[in-house]
């Protein structure tokens, strides 16, 4: 039995480094194209844009991002802002309104309110269809903040006539606690490996921070659905389904965005339910591009990538068993070493991820290294979130059904840390 157990474990230990090598290798072959990209003299690449900034509630947050975007380095006869207030109860709406009619930045800034909270994705398709100007357009949370060059490295990635949708390298601003740590590793280590995700062509969620789409393809598509609880993963799937190979969904790695960590357990074991059952909505939605055989769609994405993403729920369902037979497997065999051997595997696939991220300072990286070997222990916390978070999702399946058939889903503001006017200043 034990050691059944043990070839089990030795199964998927080799089959996650199989992983982590092909992502690695990929990450390696997306930087190198991207200097070279780089490298090549090009003409001046100024489309307009309109970014659209969803809010509800947020008077504690609203100013520092207005702030942030008065900043963005981007020709002001190209850029247009707009605010779209969701009937906020507090005083966003009257922060905003003050805030753009003392902008002297130049910024071309305007609100878009609508009288009753009718959710988010609402909020956006309202306020890009009626106000939005630009022929691309992106989407910014309330809670975060984009690098001042920011959009001009986005729009780059539209010189592919192919690219139709952009993902930002969104970066957590950590807030001196454990769990805003694990999370500022895992969004490094998640967004490293976007990189291999546009090589291969199997990306298939693009995140409401700094998403960029051309104005035709959210037209095309008509906007976002409402009746999911990941508006911005089933607007993703919605392109992807007229055909990835024609239609590429990229990911921008030097696009730097910033979001606030969840700030407590309980709030964060709410937002990964709301993934992972949001996630799950999309995929009833669009089972269509699950094993197909569309010429449209590389294999990679429908044979591969998709399926995975379920079977990886399922085998995390074991997770609690592996971990036990891991360290029973230690005991038994009198063998510390195996232990030893998986920290140093994470460790050092933690630091490889670390140094690859070029937009972060040598000091900064230094000081994240530190923590790489106990990010073994502490990632495990995030872990003990995902698995609660899955339970959820499994009991409330018999429900889904009824959940996209819903027009409309709510909006709750999530809980902040507070830590987004430090990294603006």
């Amino acid at each position: 039995m034990i050691e059944d157990s043990v070839t089990f474990i030795c199964i998927l230990a080799i089959f996650n480094l199989v992983r982590m090598m092909l992502y690695l290798v990929g990450s390696d072959v997306y930087s190198y194209k991207n200097l070279k990209r780089k490298s090549q003299k090009k003409h001046s690449f100024r489309p307009t844009v309109s970014l659209v900034v969803p809010c509800h509630n947020e008077e504690g947050l609203i100013g520092t991002t207005l702030d942030c975007l008065s900043r963005i380095d981007y020709p002001r006869n190209k850029l247009q802002v707009i605010i779209a207030d969701d009937g906020s109860t507090d005083s966003t709406l009257k922060i905003v309104k003050s805030f753009i009619r003392k902008n002297k930045a130049g910024v071309q800034m305007e609100v878009y309110s609508q009288k009753n909270n009718h959710g988010k994705a609402e909020a956006l398709n309202n306020a890009m269809k009626r106000r939005a100007t630009g022929s691309l357009i992106m989407c910014l949370d309330a809670d975060s903040l984009i690098a001042a060059d920011g959009i001009k490295k986005a729009v780059e990635y539209f010189r592919d006539r192919n690219a139709v949708a952009m993902a930002s390298n969104v970066n957590i601003i950590e807030n001196g606690t454990i769990i805003g740590l694990a999370q500022r590793i895992e969004y490094l280590i998640s967004y490293h490996m976007k990189k291999a995700q546009t090589i291969y062509n199997i990306e298939y969620i693009i995140g409401g921070i700094g998403s960029m789409f051309r104005r035709s393809i959210l037209e095309k598509v008509s906007y976002y659905d409402t009746n999911t609880m990941t508006e911005d993963i089933d607007l993703t799937m919605k392109i992807i389904s007229l055909g990835n190979k024609k239609n590429r969904v990229v990911y921008a790695a030097d696009c730097i965005t910033f979001s606030e960590a969840v700030p407590s357990f309980k709030s964060l074991i709410k937002q990964r339910y709301r993934w992972k059952y949001g996630r799950l909505q999309t995929f009833i939605k669009n089972y269509h591009l699950f094993f197909s055989t569309d010429k449209r769609y590389t294999k990679a994405l429908s044979w591969f990538i998709l399926p995975y993403a379920i079977i990886q729920e399922l085998l995390f369902i074991l997770e609690p068993l592996v971990v036990t037979l891991v360290i029973g497997s230690a005991i038994y065999f009198k063998q510390p070493r195996i232990i030893l051997f998986a920290i140093a595997i994470i460790s050092s696939y933690i630091w490889v991820n670390i140094w690859s991220t070029v937009h972060l300072s040598i000091k900064e990286r230094a000081r994240l290294s530190i923590f790489a070997p106990a990010m073994y222990v502490i990632l495990y916390t995030l872990s003990v979130v995902e698995y609660i978070a899955l339970i959820q999702t499994i009991i409330r399946i018999p429900f889904i059904k009824d959940s996209i058939s819903n027009k409309k889903t709510s909006w709750v503001s999530p809980e902040r840390s507070g830590t987004a006017k430090e990294a603006l200043i």
